[in-house]
């Protein structure tokens, strides 16, 4: 189903649905915690406005009176206050940023899993960056925003509002001059900070093609060294590289005359406010500790100008990253399990398997996979053989409903794989792949995926069947050895039968070897030819073959080819028959590169 059919069009995420979605999925359960938090912001912010309240009433009072206790009763007044002002603020940093952090956690476990959850046709059009962007970046402008956002814009209003009450009560005409540049610093700050905000996007937008560049030649390293395309990998490094400083010096620039420019028009007010003020003093209308008070009260003025007009320009970020999120989020998984849910003891599965009139597409109007029948009696080995791109590794993967049919009935004991449980339908398969992923971690780590609470015991039976112990044994650290990101510390035949003991370690019903002696030498191949001689038996198995060779064994051979089964027949009635099987044998030891 193509991805525009799986989610809610992007015109239905405006700001009033994502907010409130927000909110209720997830602000509203650690609404206990998030409110209390926003409440002392604007305590700490009223608290902020007196400290220049003390200091008019000690120059105007308490000073030229000489009187030490007044002085006193203001200086712990002042005290006081700071302290709360401190208490207030290390309360707000540590509650506010530990709720935005919990609100995150659960947003970003929800996320992993629908990921998890998602069908390979999704995967296979997203890259690696890309999910790992709306995992982590997104989310972390997420949890900034959800503290430093209330926290900006409520203290922010306060200050702002709470000044402007105070410098009316004080004198109204020297508040509209100190005032009257104000309007200017808000037009200025607005359309500088919108552009400022578009050269941060941009900038964004050149560090992803930057990350993209480096993890892909971070990645490809071998092949570079190999092609000895250092210079070339680096001029595209450098493009790259280049339009991200471009970018980033852009947004700079805005930045950069952002503080300066608006601490002038501030600082007019000022002018403006001591000449006026002053002349007020000479002439007894005012007091001096009123023009103190009114001129620390300005000082205090921009800055909460500023942070509201970015906070409102950061909203656009923070809706963006919650319409990824949520649209995301939105994707309806096109493979669950059916209302039911069939599933029986793993003991009592038989392994039976059967192809029903399978049609399958990866994309519309491109068959992959058309009218494909046959039976798999249980314990049965079954050999898929066939040239590159003819679908071998696509009908595998249909049984543990890595893809779903266009059409006919993949079946597990006599029911549509459609109808299992998908849990129970994987429980009772193991894959072992071309190219097989193995986690940073140890031997053993890997080899116990499946069971991760087994013993080394366990682990050390099935790394025999699969003769890991041939290779295991000759490490200093044994099945502690760290194997790497992505296993890169074994060679690619080591790898292999690590996957082949992890598929055995869950006693599979059914096992599914796809090119697993593929890129080895003769001597490797031979290894794990022997592992899986002996642990198909029991068992039904898949070989999906490269090398016939090693499928000549088999009870049941399959030959694909453009997607639809050619022929089938144990290996001495294929070699009979002299068909396309048969030429494909041939031409495979006569040439063996033809086949690959």
């Amino acid at each position: 189903m193509p991805e525009a059919e799986e989610r809610k069009s992007l015109s239905d995420y405006n700001k009033s649905y994502l907010l409130k979605r927000f909110a209720r999925e997830y602000l509203k359960p650690k609404v206990a915690s998030y409110l209390p938090v926003q409440l002392l912001h604007v305590i700490g912010a009223l608290a902020g406005l007196v400290p220049p309240i003390l200091l008019r009433r000690l120059i105007d009072g308490a000073i030229p009176s000489k009187n030490l206790s007044g002085i006193m009763t203001i200086s712990l007044w002042a005290l006081g206050t700071f302290a709360v002002i401190a208490v207030v603020r290390i309360i707000c940093n540590y509650a506010g940023h530990r709720v935005a952090q919990s609100i995150v956690f659960d947003m970003r476990n929800d996320i992993y899993n629908h990921f998890q959850n998602l069908p390979m046709r999704f995967h296979d059009n997203k890259t690696t960056g890309e999910l790992m962007s709306r995992v982590i970046d997104d989310l972390n402008l997420l949890q900034e925003f959800i503290h430093h956002g209330p926290e900006g814009f409520l203290g922010g209003l306060t200050n702002v509002t709470g000044v402007v009450v105070i410098l009316f009560l004080m004198n109204v005409p020297l508040t509209l001059i100190a005032l009257s540049f104000t309007p200017l610093l808000g037009i200025f700050a607005f359309f500088l900070v919108r552009r400022m905000h578009r050269a941060f996007r941009r900038n964004r937008r050149a560090k992803a093609q930057l990350n993209e560049r480096l993890e892909d030649n971070l990645a490809g390293m071998k092949v570079i060294k190999t092609f000895a395309n250092e210079d070339y990998e680096m001029e595209r490094f450098v493009e790259k590289n280049r339009g991200h400083y471009r970018a980033r010096a852009s947004a700079i620039k805005y930045f950069s005359t952002l503080g300066p420019v608006s601490y002038f028009l501030n600082s007019l007010g000022l002018i403006f406010t001591l000449g006026y003020g002053g002349y007020l003093v000479t002439q007894g209308a005012m007091s001096a500790g009123t023009i103190v008070a009114f001129y620390t009260y300005l000082l205090r003025f921009r800055a909460p100008i500023l942070r509201m007009v970015q906070i409102s320009q950061r909203l656009s970020r923070f809706f963006a990253s919650m319409e990824r999120f949520f649209s995301h989020l939105d994707i309806k998984p096109d493979i669950v399990t059916t209302p039911g849910d069939f599933k029986k003891p793993r003991e009592e599965i038989s392994g039976e398997v059967a192809f029903e009139g399978v049609n399958f597409t990866y994309v519309q109007e491109e068959d992959v996979l058309r009218d494909i029948d046959f039976h798999v009696p249980p314990k049965t080995t079954v050999a898929l053989a066939g040239p590159s791109g003819a679908g071998k590794t696509t009908m595998v993967r249909l049984l543990p409903r890595l893809y779903d049919v266009d059409s006919g009935y993949v079946k597990l004991d006599g029911v549509p794989v459609q109808d299992w449980n998908i849990y129970a339908l994987r429980d009772a398969i193991s894959v072992v792949m071309q190219d097989d992923y193995l986690f940073s971690g140890t031997i053993g780590e890997n080899i116990a995926y499946g069971k991760p609470d087994i013993g080394i015991e366990e682990i050390e039976r099935y790394a025999r069947e699969a003769n890991v112990d041939e290779f295991v044994e000759k490490t200093p650290d044994g099945y502690e050895t760290e194997v790497g990101q992505r296993g890169v510390k074994l060679s690619g035949g080591q790898r292999q039968r690590i996957s082949i003991a992890r598929a055995l370690l869950r006693d599979p019903k059914i096992l599914i070897l796809d090119e697993a002696t593929s890129s080895v030498d003769s001597y490797t191949e031979k290894l794990i030819q022997e592992a899986i001689e002996r642990v198909s038996e029991g068992r039904t198995t898949f070989i999906i073959a490269h090398r016939l060779s090693t499928i000549v064994n088999a009870d049941e051979i399959l030959f694909i080819e453009d997607g639809e089964i050619r022929e089938q027949g144990d290996f001495s009635e294929l070699m009979d028959l002299e068909g396309r099987f048969y030429d494909y044998y041939k031409l495979q030891f006569e040439n063996p590169d033809v086949t690959g």
